[in-house]
């Protein structure tokens, strides 16, 4: 069939433009008197709808300007009625011509295959959709999912510690850094597998993500904290094997030199190896200033020493008169 007029397809519906038909139809009036005139029996976005378009170039218009017409997207419906209402050979041949478009439009076969190419073209989407969709649900998936992940304290706890306090050593290390009150590792580590964010989703409340770590994560930790000479609590002399207490200490403070000469030995001698003695039986603070056994002191020109409680100069004491005896 010869094609007279453009014919588009709106979703379930064809249309054509209202100012091709007032143009084919040989409509002397006026185009925008045309539409007063004629579409008032009709319902706007039902029938019809308004839309925007730009002229072809016009070489008045060095520039390039376009001017931009108003026209209306009108069903077949409507345009057989308006063909209908021109009274002219022109509208009886425009209004056959859209009898014909509706009646294969509306044949089974048609509606079938339309109806076809629409589930074709929505599991088209679909399967777009699910692709781009599926690493995401897969991630959170894992998140979800993620077994065999450890807190923070789990790890902390064997080694006598706070999860707070391996929290600020992974912080200072630049391993982690905290968002909010949320701990985040840092992209450099991100894609190592270190750690995992486990979800927790309650009803009408915001969605928690907390930092765990993999046994991979739990391993890197171990491996930092070993490089520190730090070891767990079970592996520890006898007399560490507690949490580092932080509790002020309000008695005398003895420093290496004064612990040797209170045991008639050279204190220039002495103070190194009663600093390797504090390292050896993890009397030195890890994440504070002071504990129970010692306090780190920074002078006046930035160097750092180490003073010792009574109860920590008695350990240092005690570990010498053992090495004496050998």
């Amino acid at each position: 069939m010869e094609e007279l007029i453009k014919v588009k397809t709106q979703g379930d519906t064809q249309v054509v433009s209202a100012r091709e038909l007032h143009s084919a139809l040989k409509i002397k009036r006026r185009f925008s008197l045309w539409v007063s005139d004629n579409f008032t029996d009709f319902m706007e976005d039902i029938d019809f709808k308004g839309v925007r378009i730009s002229t072809p170039f016009n070489p008045k218009y060095p520039d390039g300007k376009q001017q931009e017409l108003q026209d209306y997207a009108i069903t077949i419906s409507m345009a057989k009625e308006l063909c209908m209402m021109s009274h002219t050979e022109l509208g009886k041949k425009y209004r056959k011509y859209f009898l014909e478009l509706e009646r294969k439009w509306n044949d089974p076969k048609e509606v079938v295959k339309r109806g076809y190419a629409i589930l074709q073209n929505e599991n088209k989407k679909l399967k777009i959709e699910n692709k781009q969709l599926k690493p995401k649900a897969e991630k959170y998936d894992r998140y979800l999912s993620n077994k065999g992940l450890i807190t923070i304290t789990e790890i902390a706890k064997e080694y006598g510690m706070s999860g707070r306090k391996l929290n600020k050593f992974l912080n200072d290390k630049g391993i982690i850094y905290k968002k909010g009150d949320k701990w985040f590792v840092y992209q450099r580590y991100a894609n190592d597998g270190l750690v995992g964010y486990e979800i927790f989703m309650p009803e009408d409340r915001e969605i928690r993500r907390t930092l765990k770590w993999t046994t991979k994560g739990e391993q890197f930790i171990r491996n930092l904290l070993e490089d520190e000479s730090i070891v767990p609590v079970l592996e520890r002399p006898s007399q560490m094997m507690i949490e580092e207490d932080t509790t002020e200490y309000d008695g005398v403070w003895f420093t290496a030199s004064e612990i040797a000469w209170k045991l008639n030995l050279n204190p220039k001698q002495y103070a190194k190896h009663i600093g390797r003695i504090a390292n050896d039986c993890r009397l030195k603070p890890i994440f504070a200033d002071h504990n129970r056994y010692c306090r780190k002191i920074v002078d006046e020109y930035g160097r750092e020493s180490y003073e010792y409680t009574a109860q920590g100069a008695m350990i240092i004491e005690k570990k010498i008169m053992e090495e004496m005896e050998v």
